[in-house]
């Protein structure tokens, strides 16, 4: 009985070395499937529930953006170019941009603008949440019309708000995407309540369109 008992502790820490062991090894893997691109979130190919009755939709891995493309990025691109760089504070999106100035500044960056899909699935996960933090209806956690918390209701910077995992996929400016027959506009804005903002569909604009709540962020190819 007491060999019994002293071998325990042996068998015990050997399982600890093999959970260790394991899990690095899965990390490692995990690592090589999931290359990095700083300022963007990495998302595996793979499928998620889509619209409003929760299809199960495939996608091919992609890019997108951690923030919305800032003032800052935009006025970078506006000096090599020779465009009319964006007014208002460096850290907040750039808006009033055409969905062809986007595409422009996509490219120059070697992106692109994201599909209405990949959007969508950045934004629900794949299991098709309501929201980017679930299905909880709380404007307090978004830059929209209706967030109780908030004394003034305009643009904020990029990095408002807890990511999760990218920054305001909802609220602050509408995001520009590429829908399947026409650009469309997702995630309402500071002048949206958060009940007219949903992840699940999107707004058709014209290419030439623009607005002072409008933005856009990229998408890339691995």
């Amino acid at each position: 009985m007491n060999n019994t008992r002293s071998g325990r502790p042996v068998v015990i820490g050997m399982i600890a070395v093999v959970a260790v062991v394991v899990s690095a090894m899965g990390a490692l893997l995990w690592l090589r499937k999931s290359p990095g691109i700083p300022g963007m979130i990495y998302f595996s190919a793979g499928s998620f529930r889509s619209g409003a009755d929760r299809k199960a939709v495939t996608l091919p891995a992609f890019f997108i953006d951690e923030t919305e493309v800032s003032n800052a990025d935009f006025a970078e691109f506006c000096r090599t170019t020779g465009c009319e760089p964006p007014a208002g504070p460096a850290d907040l999106p750039v808006v009033n941009v055409t969905v062809s100035q986007a595409r422009a500044f996509a490219q120059s960056k070697g992106k692109r603008l994201p599909t209405a899909l990949e959007w969508e699935r950045a934004a629900r996960g794949i299991d098709g949440y309501r929201f980017p933090w679930g299905d909880a209806e709380d404007p307090s956690r978004a830059n929209v019309h209706d967030n109780p918390t908030l004394s003034r209701h305009v643009l904020m910077p990029v990095r408002s708000f807890v990511p999760t995992p990218l920054y305001q996929l909802v609220g602050n400016a509408w995001e520009m995407v590429e829908g399947a027959g026409a650009p469309e506009i997702r995630g309402g804005s500071f002048n949206t309540p958060l009940s007219e903002a949903p992840t699940s569909r999107g707004k058709p604009i014209s290419e030439n369109y623009s607005a002072d709540d409008v933005g856009f962020r990229c998408a890339q190819n691995p």
